[in-house]
């Protein structure tokens, strides 16, 4: 017969071992949040470097392409003169080479041969007719690359670019806390780093967290690192709270769990279900302006939740949870609906402007997006060819041969599609190649980075040549000075939307905002927009 005495010692030290085990618990489960959230900022900043080595090689090739096609045969005045306004309008550029079919150098553009000894072996390019080498640079410790086109029957065309410039020039932390780049060749060679002078770092010891990412169509990769030890220190905060709480509030939590099951009879899924069938999902639009003369080119919509109660519920509140639960084809359904009957009548009258709605990657899986299109707006006062439909680059699509023909379905009734987030997301180029898309929108991180980031300008200045190149429009996003406008419409860019402009705006305000662009009388230009949106 057991006594009190041993009954609470048992009670106690039961009590002791779950609260150890739930310390351990949580502090794995810390660790592991700690290692995936540290790897996802990895991944993205290796897929957002990766995605700027490609665009600049991608660059040069065209510059080579476009040189051979002069004709190079000859090392006359003229080709010297091409090959050297070459060097100087590419900023990453720093020789050109004419070589024989021994691989000699016949001319440059500089008069003088380059002194660029090769460091690694040469790759070549798949399904291409370039080769690719590390070489160290007149003899420096500065490596680069070289780039040559190789011309059957006729001499090559040889390229050396700034290894250093194709990674993003961004601080790195020096000391415990830094994360390093590299950008390497299949072999492993090193072409170069971030930090600088780096290359010895990233030895696969286990004590690093490494994400690499190799590239499609050139022979290089990106490694991307940082070491465990200076994740305890990034996230010591984090990490000592749940070790605190997990002693302290274990018991609580329960208590407040069970509490919390007890008290939500409303299933989250069913509120947002019955909000969307009682019409609480609202359509807010989003000016696009001309930004060389400020008039509405068309609006963005976006999606609020309006409770009965009058207050609005944020879209990171619910849209996460539809795309989760399927409700986000019920409720796209739903807020095009809306906004086709509360835009019809100013819409019919002005056929230039455009309506937007933005898509969820799971739209594109089949062509049930062609089939509500046709339902919702065959024969309605909004036309086909004003409708605009944004496919995110932040979400991956699942098969993109089938979206590239449900598109194509889309694009035969008129209607426009768009690339929403360029550049920051999955799909990187291959989506512009292979979407066969009408627009594409420059994500605001690029927008926000025009007069602080060195490479932005460059980015923006790229999208628009090879937009334009292939064909599409551009919009910018997230304008918010007018610095930005003036650039922007300096690049070529001529239809933006951001709070420089207006915020989105519910359907009453935009309808007055057309109208007032409208007015004969008015000079319109970005500033009496911004008083339109405050007076709205």
């Amino acid at each position: 017969m057991r006594t009190p005495g041993r009954w609470m010692i048992a009670v106690v030290v039961g009590g002791a071992v779950l609260v150890v085990l739930s310390i351990l618990a949580i502090d794995r489960s810390l660790t592991t949040y700690v290692e995936h959230h540290a790897r996802g900022r990895l991944e993205a900043l290796a897929r957002a470097s990766l995605g700027l080595a490609e665009m600049r090689l991608e660059q040069i090739t065209t510059t080579l392409l476009d040189l051979a096609a002069t004709g190079i045969d000859d090392c006359n005045p003229q080709v010297i003169e091409a090959m050297r306004r070459a060097v100087f309008s590419t900023t990453i550029l720093k020789g050109l080479e004419i070589l024989d079919d021994q691989g000699r150098i016949v001319c440059t553009h500089a008069g003088v041969p380059l002194e660029v000894p090769a460091v690694s072996r040469e790759y070549q390019v798949a399904g291409q007719r370039f080769g690719l080498a590390v070489v160290r640079f007149r003899n420096r410790i500065d490596r680069a690359v070289r780039l040559r086109l190789d011309r059957p029957g006729g001499r090559s065309l040889s390229s050396i670019v700034a290894a250093d410039a194709l990674l993003p020039d961004t601080v790195f932390d020096d000391g415990r806390g830094s994360r390093r780049l590299r950008l390497t060749l299949g072999s492993g060679d090193v072409i170069s780093t971030r930090p600088a002078g780096d290359e010895g770092a990233g030895l696969d010891d286990g004590r690093s967290l490494t994400v690499r990412k190799s590239s499609d169509r050139y022979p290089i990769a990106i490694v991307a690192e940082r070491s465990r030890e200076t994740l305890a220190d990034e996230y010591q905060d984090l990490l000592m709270i749940g070790r605190l709480g997990s002693t302290v509030f274990f018991a609580f939590g329960l208590g407040f769990l069970w509490l919390s099951v007890r008290r939500n009879h409303n299933d989250p899924v069913a509120t947002l279900k019955r909000a969307i069938q009682n019409g609480e999902i609202v359509p807010f639009f989003q000016p696009t302006v001309d930004t060389k003369n400020g008039r509405v080119r068309g609006a963005e919509v976006l999606a609020r939740w309006r409770s009965p109660d009058g207050s609005m519920i944020s879209p990171a509140n619910f849209i996460p949870l539809a795309e989760q639960s399927g409700l986000i084809y019920e409720l796209t359904r739903a807020l095009m609906k809306r906004a086709r009957d509360e835009m019809g009548a100013a819409y019919a009258s002005r056929p230039r402007l455009r309506l937007s709605f933005n898509l969820f990657a799971g739209h594109l899986a089949d062509a049930r997006i062609v089939e509500d299109m046709k339902k919702m707006f065959e024969g309605s006062a909004v036309a086909f060819d004003q409708l605009v439909l944004e496919v995110t680059e932040r979400a991956p699509l699942p098969d993109l041969g089938e979206a590239r023909r449900v598109i194509a379905m889309l694009q035969e009734l008129g209607i426009k599609v768009a690339i929403d987030d360029v550049g920051t997301g999955h799909g990187g180029l291959s989506y512009l190649l292979k979407l066969g898309v009408d627009i594409i929108k420059i994500d605001k991180m690029f927008v926000d980075a025009i007069s602080t980031e060195r490479y932005s300008q460059t980015i923006i200045e790229t999208l628009v040549e090879l937009a334009r190149s292939m064909g599409m429009e551009v919009i910018a996003e997230g304008v918010e000075t007018f610095e930005q406008v003036e650039y922007l419409r300096l690049k070529g860019i001529h239809e933006a939307q951001g709070f420089v402009f207006a915020p989105p705006l519910p359907a009453s305000s935009y309808l007055a905002l057309v109208e007032a662009m409208e007015r004969p009388h008015l000079k319109v230009v970005p500033e009496p927009l911004a008083a339109v949106d405050s007076a709205a």
